[in-house]
């Protein structure tokens, strides 16, 4: 049945591994990562006794397919409903996961083969079959019948560039002109509860400084008060330079505002380099390539930020491999 080997464990690769592992058990199925833990985005920190989403923070449910899964999710006591909205309910279910977002991804990880802490640097065609090299020789390269590729688009087209993997014309005019988002989170530990408006977030897309904060504790995922603060993309992009001491000392006054009488315990910077696509590429993903086999390029940089959009792209891309290795 073919050996597929997925670059990237965040939510797209994870539903595409999946998908092809389970329908095919004897189909050889790997997934590599170059991250400490799988997840990508469904990232979740701990600060001392305090755990803080960094990343995707909720996720809505708007196709059948995802709401399908999100059910057995729910069943399994892995995901549980937040709120209705952030302010006036809209009617449409904001869905959290109850042990933090990169728990959800452990879960989609089990009974999985992953590697992590190998960062590929070359995609390569061979006569029979792909490869895949590695950065400073870590790993042997891996050899496989077909190929999903999950990172943000510009980093799939540094591995393709580096193994002299050519596309055809039109798919790289197309997704060369895809641009990201970048977004820096301000992390806090506090000593009490900021006091933000039920259900414990604010989504404010017109906030000069910060676009959505979440209360960690009321959110439900942490032992003590802690905030997850999204800055702006305008913002993040023009401070994406400066250390963290001056990221900082220039959101100060906004986040003493915020939090009220709330005193900070301990803060980290994080940057998401790749956020969110500023325009997605057209369809759920791309097959870039069907020889030496299928080469299928899936992930945010398709479907959008949100993560249903990865769960519809990991999904299309299994689709397009295994209707590929089963012609």
């Amino acid at each position: 049945m073919g050996r597929v080997l997925v670059i990237g464990a965040g939510l797209a690769g994870l539903t595409a591994a999946r998908l092809l592992s389970f329908e095919a058990p004897d189909r050889e199925v790997i997934v590599i990562d170059k991250g400490r833990s799988v997840g990508g985005r469904l990232a979740t920190r701990r600060l001392g006794p305090a755990s803080l989403d960094h990343g995707a923070q909720f996720f809505t449910v708007r196709s059948e397919a995802f709401g399908a899964t999100v059910d057995r999710w729910r069943t399994d006591g892995m995901v549980e409903e937040w709120c209705r909205g952030f302010g006036d309910d809209d009617g449409y279910p904001r869905y959290y996961a109850v042990a933090g977002m990169n728990a959800l991804a452990k879960y989609l990880a089990k009974d999985l083969s992953v590697v992590t802490r190998q960062r590929a640097n070359a995609i390569v065609p061979g006569p029979d079959r792909w490869a895949v090299a590695y950065e400073a020789a870590t790993r042997d390269p891996d050899e496989a019948d077909a190929l999903i590729v999950t990172p943000p688009i510009p980093q799939a087209l540094d591995l393709l560039t580096a193994g002299a993997t050519v596309l055809p014309a039109e798919c790289a005019e197309s997704l060369g002109a895809v641009g990201y988002h970048k977004v820096i989170a301000i992390l806090a530990r506090l000593d009490r509860s900021p006091n933000l408006p039920l259900p414990g977030a604010l989504q404010q897309p017109d906030h000069p400084v910060f676009s959505f904060v979440a209360d960690n504790q009321v959110k439900g995922i942490s032992d003590e008060p802690a905030v997850t603060c999204h800055m702006t993309h305008e913002l993040s992009g023009r401070l994406w330079g400066a250390d963290d001491a001056s990221v900082l000392a220039h959101v100060d006054r906004d986040l003493r505002g915020l939090l009220g009488e709330a005193q900070t315990v301990e803060v980290h910077v994080k940057r998401w380099r790749y956020a969110a696509p500023i325009e997605p590429a057209a369809g759920p993903c791309m097959v870039a390539a069907t020889r030496p086999g299928p080469l299928v390029l899936a992930g945010d940089g398709f479907s959008g930020s949100k993560v249903e959009g990865a769960f519809l792209s990991g999904r299309a891309a299994a689709a397009e491999v295994a209707k590929a290795l089963t012609a």
